[in-house]
């Protein structure tokens, strides 16, 4: 019906999978959006702006390629040499991405150049030359950059997020999984009680169907024997 039409428009709009519209003066790439300030700033203040900018955050990056695509498209452009990450060190020295990965033992490590060990915790990305871009440490509270930032625009867009039981669609700021009646929880990775239910079902067919079957190769071999 023509209601349903619009009702499924409607939530494909909303659930799309495939968002790649990015907040003004953000550039997207694969999955998320990244902004260079025109302005500098020390590292705690840049933190803070960035969450005023659609809740982002100083960028962290997964890949390499990631990493080239800020520097080819961000910095190199504007012919910046240098910028804020979202990279810093703790009291002992251990540096920490901001969502939690450590650094040393990510692909990153060999990037990065010590820059005055006891006052430098917090991380900024740096063209060394044409060729070669470095990870170094700034003081947190008085050294002025500028920054990147950055936040995850389609969720969705690694297809395995949501597991083999179900389907993921964006939603605002997040996202969600709709499981299929088979599994249930976050990310559709549980057996639902439907699901157990349903595999019982199965499993007793299948019992019966081969009691059947034996039951009957049993009744034919034994009319055999008496002819």
């Amino acid at each position: 019906s023509e209601f349903h039409d619009i009702l499924q428009a409607i939530q494909n709009h909303l659930y799309n999978t495939s968002i790649s519209v990015c907040h003004p003066d953000f550039q997207f790439y694969r999955d998320s959006c990244y902004f260079l300030s025109s302005n500098k700033s020390t590292w705690l203040s840049a933190s803070n702006s960035c969450l005023k900018i659609r809740n982002s955050s100083l960028v962290t990056f997964q890949t390499l390629d990631e990493l080239d695509f800020v520097v080819e498209n961000l910095l190199k452009p504007l012919r910046i040499n240098q910028a804020f990450i979202g990279l810093n060190a703790n009291d002992i020295g251990q540096w920490y991405w901001l969502d939690g990965r450590t650094f040393w033992n990510s692909i990153f490590g060999p990037l990065f150049y010590s820059y005055r060990p006891d006052t430098s915790h917090c991380g900024i990305i740096k063209q060394i030359n044409r060729t070669k871009v470095g990870i170094e440490g700034r003081d947190c509270f008085n050294d002025e950059e500028r920054f990147i930032c950055k936040y995850v625009q389609n969720h969705c867009y690694a297809k395995n997020v949501c597991g083999r039981g179900g389907e993921c669609m964006n939603i605002g700021l997040t996202y969600r999984c709709r499981c299929n009646f088979l599994y249930c929880g976050r990310k559709c990775d549980k057996l639902s009680s439907k699901g157990i239910q349903s595999i019982i079902a199965m499993f007793i067919v299948i019992l019966m169907g081969l009691i059947v079957c034996c039951l009957k190769f049993d009744i034919c071999s034994k009319y055999k024997s008496k002819k």
